[in-house]
């Protein structure tokens, strides 16, 4: 009998644990490693919600449990919901991707008149983001200061990530719509949707004390100091609500994507706008459609937004129809999580590299990522004067060396005709490419994410 008994609770394990949800698992590890207090996860599948999950807690100082509903704030992802205002607007005929900003503002300088609306939501405008001082309060005195200044680069040459264009393009849609933003996004998106949990706190600060609306079920936002978390706070003024600074939940997230899927709130052919990254010079593409960043994962095309730097961080793989959500409380944290979810149903790249000529800088990458980890020196692995790695050093990098792990393996993959090396690099946790340049001895003087 005993010994039935114990094959019983044997096969029960057995059967939980081959019933376990990997998506679970994942975030409950990267909970772990990174000091995550708490995390809300959806998942939308072509229009249905497929998964719906809060892990962890939403405060520390009075626990209590994150669930669906509460409330994170969202950072840049701000931007997903401006885009779509933004394309309901041109759907409903009150202004055109193509037309010059100038139009919008009595007195806008002629250099106004080469800006298109989508350029500024693409961030190709070529306005500067040095607004002068005193820093404006508000939409009309930042629209006023940034008429003053030149343009930083020629509309279209480049693509600048930044906080101007965002500020302009919300001042038109409000003329435009007669209304404030978070009145319109009320009228737009709030209320048809029934989102619940989706708005801004209209925050105030005078110098001395920030005030602002309740928010209810908020998840307090934490930063870890080494050893401990330690509360933080960013102060979102109502001036950059255009691009950041809204409060939402993984349930209306969720139903904001499906309702998309579904053709509810724009059409294919504007959420294609959204998805389509600006034209450079040269053929090349800028990393940003409509308000939506563009990009290849594993080869892979993906859109969103990521916020806080991972406050929010919200990918898209269209050729799956499959949107992945992740909220989190800790400010300190890459955004990585909605990538690992993603991992598990885009197939990671074999890690095939090309006979390498100089094999000395796959072992200086391996020696300079385990020095930043370590926060040894380095001096041994990168060219002199040069300090390609200081961003790993920094308190975010950390995070991001922490979160996914120790560098394992490493591969070269190409050499671009400009001199740059590109390196797959396999981590604990995460496999990634990565452009290098080097000196003559093979010492690293730059990189990045390739």
């Amino acid at each position: 009998m005993k010994l039935n008994a114990f094959a019983f609770w044997a096969v029960l394990a057995i059967s939980q644990q081959a019933l376990a949800d990997p998506v679970d698992d994942l975030v409950l590890s990267q909970m772990k490693v990174s000091h995550l207090p708490g995390v809300a996860v959806a998942i939308v599948d072509d229009g249905e919600v497929t998964k719906l999950a809060g892990y962890g807690d939403a405060n520390l100082e009075w626990p209590v449990k994150v669930d669906a509903d509460t409330r994170f704030q969202l950072a840049s992802a701000t931007k997903l919901f401006t885009a779509v205002l933004l394309m309901r607007s041109v759907e409903q005929g009150k202004l055109s991707l193509d037309a010059p900003i100038g139009k919008f503002f009595p007195g806008a300088p002629a250099t106004w008149s080469r800006i298109r609306v989508r350029q500024l939501a693409n961030h190709t405008s070529g306005l500067s983001e040095n607004l002068g001082q005193p820093r404006p309060k508000t939409v009309a005195d930042a629209v006023a200061a940034s008429m003053k200044q030149p343009l930083a680069y020629e509309p279209g040459a480049e693509a600048r990530y930044g906080f101007t264009d965002f500020t302009i393009l919300r001042a038109i849609i409000e003329k435009v719509n007669g209304l404030t933003l978070p009145e319109l996004l009320d009228r737009e998106l709030v209320r048809p949707l029934g989102l619940t949990g989706t708005g801004f706190a209209l925050a105030q600060d005078d110098g001395e004390v920030q005030t602002g609306e309740l928010i209810k079920r908020r998840a307090s936002i934490y930063g870890w100091a080494g050893d401990h978390q330690r509360t933080s706070d960013f102060f979102f003024e109502p001036l950059g609500y255009g691009a950041g600074g809204l409060f939402s939940s993984a349930r209306d997230l969720a139903k904001l994507f499906s309702a998309l899927d579904q053709g509810k709130l724009i059409t294919p052919k504007s959420l294609n706008e959204l998805m389509t990254p600006a034209p450079l010079p040269g053929g090349r593409k800028s990393g940003f459609g409509i308000g939506w960043t563009v990009r290849d994962y594993q080869a892979v095309p993906v859109v969103g937004h990521s916020g806080g730097p991972a406050l929010a961080d919200i990918i898209r793989i269209p050729s799956q129809r499959r949107t992945i959500i992740v909220l989190t409380n800790q400010r300190t944290f890459y955004p990585v999580l909605a990538e690992r979810i993603a991992d598990l149903t885009i197939p990671q790249l074999p890690f095939k590299s090309v006979a390498d000529d100089r094999p000395v800088i796959s072992r200086n990458l391996m020696g300079l990522f385990g020095s930043a980890a370590s926060g040894s020196s380095d001096a041994d692995f990168v060219s002199p004067g040069s300090k390609p790695a200081e961003p790993l050093r920094s308190g975010i990098g950390k995070a991001l060396i922490e979160a996914i792990g120790p560098l394992q393996k490493v591969g070269l993959v190409r050499v671009e005709p400009d001199g740059w090396r590109v390196y797959r690099l396999r981590f604990e946790r995460k496999q990634w490419d990565w452009a290098v340049k080097t000196d003559a001895t093979g010492k690293i003087s730059d990189m990045h994410p390739a």
